[in-house]
């Protein structure tokens, strides 16, 4: 087994965006765990063992390690990867054995040596590999390769209806229509604020119209706009941000007036 794995680094931060420190932090950690095991166990005890307080966090992490033959948790693009390392290293092994043989001079056929698209062979590998992960993802006129496209994403972990799933959308979609690139929500998965917030009635409205607010100056005094997970958070005794916001509790009247005069003399 190849000792180290593909690290790709935008694609952790943008499956991971909105997570905490901490939550990232068991979430490689049992990536590692997995690429050294051939899997983790279906077991919260165990994976205690290997991230201890990754219990805390499970709920966000559970999705990304779904359970495979086995019994075992396997995250999919780690298995993928796996593939590929053993596909090079196979490869490496097969041109140095035949620069060997030439070296002695035998002669090499190219039934010796797999062609790159031989896709009995990839299914083999992924039989042996990826223990049925893989499965569906060798098709019958191209092999494994790095424009391989993962399998859609599962549904955000912690939205338990229909409906939840329909006003995440909802959610993120009218953010990021209003806030673009700049502080755009990239997951599909929800902070753990908005999973509370989109089961109480009626906060999905006053959501969605609060958003364009932020800009119009609802938060103006604010040093920098909240954050989506600040935007769904309840404050227990204050109640939640959206409300108090649309309530004028964050509007600085006079830098807004500030700005708007500025704005306006430009």
């Amino acid at each position: 087994m190849t000792a180290w794995f593909a690290f790709f680094g935008r694609d952790f931060l943008a499956s991971t965006l909105g997570w905490s420190a901490e939550e990232r932090g068991h979430y490689l950690t049992l990536l590692v765990a997995q690429w050294e095991n051939d899997g983790l166990p279906n077991d919260l005890k165990r994976l205690e063992l290997i991230s201890p307080g990754v219990g805390k966090c499970w709920k966000l992490i559970e999705a990304k390690f779904p359970v495979g033959k086995g019994g075992r948790r396997r995250n999919v693009r780690l298995e993928h990867e796996r593939h590929l390392a053993h596909e090079r290293s196979e490869r490496a092994r097969q041109s140095a054995s035949a620069r060997w043989s030439k070296t002695e001079g035998a002669q090499t056929t190219n039934h010796d040596i797999p062609a790159e698209n031989d896709t009995s062979e990839c299914d083999r590998t992924c039989d042996r590999i990826c223990d049925g992960i893989c499965e569906g993802t060798c098709s019958s006129d191209a092999s494994m390769s790095m424009s391989y496209s993962p399998p859609p994403p599962p549904p955000p972990p912690g939205l338990e209806t229909d409906e939840e799933r329909t006003g995440w959308q909802r959610l993120r979609t009218a953010w990021n229509e209003v806030w673009g690139d700049k502080r755009k929500w990239r997951s599909i998965e929800p902070p753990p604020e908005a999973i509370d917030r989109l089961r109480e009635p009626g906060w999905l409205d006053e959501a969605i119209r609060a958003i364009p607010e932020i800009k119009a100056g609802a938060c103006s005094g604010f040093k920098t706009p909240p954050t989506l997970s600040q935007f769904c958070a309840r404050d227990p005794a204050r109640g939640s941000f959206v409300a108090r916001m649309l309530g004028g509790e964050f509007t600085d009247s006079e830098r807004l007036t500030r700005r708007e005069t500025s704005r306006s003399s430009a």
